[in-house]
């Protein structure tokens, strides 16, 4: 069993970046959830991140905890454009695992968490996510 949603939260094309990301990593993709920061939707839940949880409502549970700490990215985001102001804009962080990777992507204050097995090739998964966005 997974567990697939429609977009309904970010203004931004997620359910096209969620279907190219499926596409394109096929089983390694095992969780897609959107963000901002105020709430969440989980869009793909794969039986791997299920079977981590005794019940749907511990796994939600669990997501609005890792969500209380949400605006961590987006002040990390901008202490990252101030202190490397000739960078660039941060577009996305990634935070590897022993068993998982973890992807945040960031579109104004708004996002996109996934995440992956840990040998996935992390920058062509966010180039194609990128891609599916513009």
């Amino acid at each position: 069993m997974t567990i697939s949603n429609r977009s309904s939260l970010v203004s931004f094309d997620v359910d096209s970046a969620v279907a190219v990301l499926k596409d394109v990593a096929g089983d390694s993709v095992h969780l897609c959830v959107e963000y901002d920061t105020e709430d969440f939707n989980a869009l793909y839940v794969d039986q791997l991140t299920l079977d981590l949880y005794d019940s749907e409502r511990e796994m939600v549970d669990h997501f609005e905890e890792v969500l209380s700490y949400v605006h961590v990215d987006f002040m990390e985001k901008d202490l990252f454009e101030e202190v490397f102001r000739d960078a660039g804009g941060v577009r996305s962080f990634a935070t590897f695992m022993d068993h998982v990777t973890l992807v945040r992507m960031l579109v104004g204050e708004e996002g996109l968490f996934f995440t992956v097995d840990p040998d996935s090739d992390v920058t062509a998964l966010v180039e194609t996510v990128e891609d599916a966005i513009e």
